[in-house]
């Protein structure tokens, strides 16, 4: 009886020690957990204790989630059914957030973006106290991502703060080139490209430095893409070679796919129609094989296109009809892409009021997105959609026009017709007038308003970097110079946390009536982060810059505060510098004055430092 006691205190010790080291091959960071060591570690902890239901649910878990890192969402799906029934079973809290984190990338890959966000949020609260930061960054930058698609851009963008401050704290560099590659992907949702870029090339500069990151080769895509935007059509094809090499030297299908189809994307943008076919056809296909279903009204919806652009209507209205059952999940502004080119098909079959009744359509599903945020409306979108509506009135109106002088022709009998036609005609005019003239109007205020800070009234990031690359243009020509200071609000986070993010608010706001007694009406200061300004001197040389940070400072060290609230000081830290001939890009001036201030930092912050040379 003794020897069967210890026999049985043996096996438990065993599954014991084999389930602790489970939990700790779920800590390894996404490096790890992507490799094909961390399955055989897994087979292997398996292997070394007797059958538990725990264990091997847990098992059946990090299985799951290897296979979601190689995006093969069909065998991590089947991994997941199998450890379901177990952990129902079991009840441990430990095991059910495990799964739970496996369970919001099927979801999301299967476009059930409101289930991966409810349990994302409700798993969340539930581990910010126990799991290790690489991993709470990756939780959170999901969470975030799945936000993005429901348009939540303030809560996504406040998660990505805490998914960048998570990653730095693991030291994480995969999480620190995910979290920039993630900030790409909302400023390009936002319509900013250009920050968009500079996020994409922060991330693929992460990756170039650690080379165990190479196989996240859709990071080069992502940037591939934002110069297509930007119409650098030589860097845009530069990144999809290198992505495409590494995808086939990996054999990894979804980075492949996702490759093909921005490259089918960018040839589109080209007018190779043909060409691009072939390459989003090979994309839709590995999609199927991967079991990804996000995207698929995008892939489909792009291939339609296409076809629709070789005058193959058939088979564009087959990809159409495939695109719109699974664009039911996403939100109006997808669709809109979609409601375009069924409009663009029923033109194509010279159904022509159907057509333009397909492109109000359209147009009302992207003005109620446009009214939700219009932070994330682009100009360029709203021009091409004006052009876009013009184009077909016109058309129309050539019809209507071919109608009336078929009608002068026919017999006296017709000309009260004609009459009424004609009238109707004018009125059709002038409504149409009424309409431009009220769409322009808005136009021109929504222009006015995406140039400037919601918080602060002041110029936003996008207006005073086009008058930052406007006067280094001009610098560039020997017509012009200027300097540029960089700044923001010391300790800033720790005055949200004390005194709440109203009272932040208020302090943000206060920076603009500070700077503005200091400054020039010549100058232009800017909102260009969440604390970070950045004020344009033209014509002013470095000393005299650093006079007017040294001033500013200054002010802020003896504003009053105390209005706001009790016992609340504020400092802020400057970096100062000029544009010099040596300065090949504006990327150096800027780079510059961000390590000015980052040593004004560095140094005890309340402090302004200033340097012409490269540091």
């Amino acid at each position: 009886m003794a020897l069967l006691v210890i026999m049985v205190s043996s096996v438990l010790d065993a599954n014991e020690e084999a389930l602790s080291k489970m939990y700790d091959l779920a800590n390894q960071s996404v490096t790890q957990r992507a490799k094909a060591q961390h399955l055989e570690d897994i087979n292997q902890t398996l292997v070394l204790a007797s059958e538990d239901q725990h264990l091997a649910a847990l098992g059946n878990i990090l299985k799951a989630s290897y296979y979601i890192f190689q995006e093969d969402f069909i065998k991590a799906q089947q991994f997941l059914i199998k450890a379901k029934p177990s952990v129902d079973l079991i009840q441990s809290e430990k095991l059910s957030n495990e799964y739970q984190f496996a369970e919001i990338f099927i979801l999301r890959s299967s476009s059930d973006i409101d289930g991966a966000m409810v349990i994302g949020e409700s798993l969340y609260k539930k581990v910010i106290e126990s799991w290790p930061k690489h991993k709470l960054s990756h939780l959170v930058l999901e969470l975030a991502y799945v936000k993005s698609f429901k348009y939540k851009y303030d809560e996504a963008l406040q998660l990505m703060e805490k998914a960048m401050d998570y990653a730095y704290e693991s030291d994480d560099p995969f999480q620190i080139a995910e979290t920039y590659n993630m900030f790409g992907i909302l400023y390009s949702e936002l319509n900013d490209e250009t920050s968009a870029n500079r996020y994409y090339q922060k991330a693929v500069e992460v990756l170039e430095r650690n080379p165990g990151l190479s196989t996240n080769t859709y990071l080069y895509t992502n940037l591939a893409d934002s110069y297509r935007v930007l119409k650098n059509y030589d860097e845009a094809l530069k990144y999809l070679n290198k992505s495409e090499e590494l995808a086939a030297a990996d054999k990894d299908d979804a980075a492949m796919s996702f490759a093909f189809q921005m490259r089918g994307r960018l040839l589109s943008e080209q007018k190779k129609y043909a060409e691009a076919l072939k390459y989003l056809l090979q994309s839709e296909e590995l999609i199927g094989q991967i079991g990804e279903d996000l995207f698929r009204y995008e892939i489909h919806s792009e291939i339609s296109y296409a076809y629709l652009k070789l005058d193959q209507v058939d088979k564009a209205e087959k990809h159409l009809a495939i695109a719109e059952k699974h664009a039911g999940k996403q939100g109006e502004t997808d669709k809109y892409f979609i409601e375009n080119i069924r409009a663009l098909l029923l033109y194509k079959k010279e159904q022509y009021k159907e057509s333009y009744d397909a492109l109000a359509e359209s147009y009302d599903n992207y003005v109620k997105q446009f009214n939700d945020d219009l932070t994330r409306v682009s100009n360029l979108a709203r021009e091409e959609l004006e052009e876009a509506q013009l184009n077909f009135d016109n058309k129309l109106l050539a019809k209507e026009n071919e109608l009336n002088a078929k009608n002068a022709e026919e017999s006296q009998r017709y000309n009260v017709m004609l009459w009424v036609l004609v009238v109707l005609l004018v009125l059709s005019i002038l409504v149409l007038f009424w309409f431009m003239y009220r769409f322009r109007k808005l136009a021109i205020k929504n222009r006015k308003l995406a140039l400037t800070d919601n918080l602060t009234r002041m110029p936003n990031r996008r207006y005073i970097f086009r008058k930052l690359d406007d006067y280094h243009n001009q610098s560039e020509k020997g017509k012009f110079s200027y300097s540029v200071i960089i700044f923001d609000l010391d300790h800033f986070k720790a005055i949200n946390d004390r005194f709440g993010h109203n009272i932040g608010d208020k302090v943000i706001q206060a920076t603009k009536d500070i700077c503005q007694i200091i400054l020039r009406d010549t100058d232009t200061i800017g909102r260009i982060g969440g604390e970070e300004f950045l004020i344009l001197l033209p014509e002013t040389t470095v000393d005299d810059a650093y006079k007017i940070a040294e001033r500013i400072r200054e002010q802020f060290e003896g504003y009053d505060f105390e209005s706001l609230a009790a016992g609340l000081k504020v400092t802020s830290s400057f970096g100062v510098t000029e544009y010099t001939d040596e300065d090949q890009n504006l990327d150096f001036v800027i780079n510059r004055a961000d390590r000015l201030l980052y040593k004004a930092k560095h140094d005890g912050r309340n402090k302004v430092f200033a340097n012409i040379v490269q540091s």
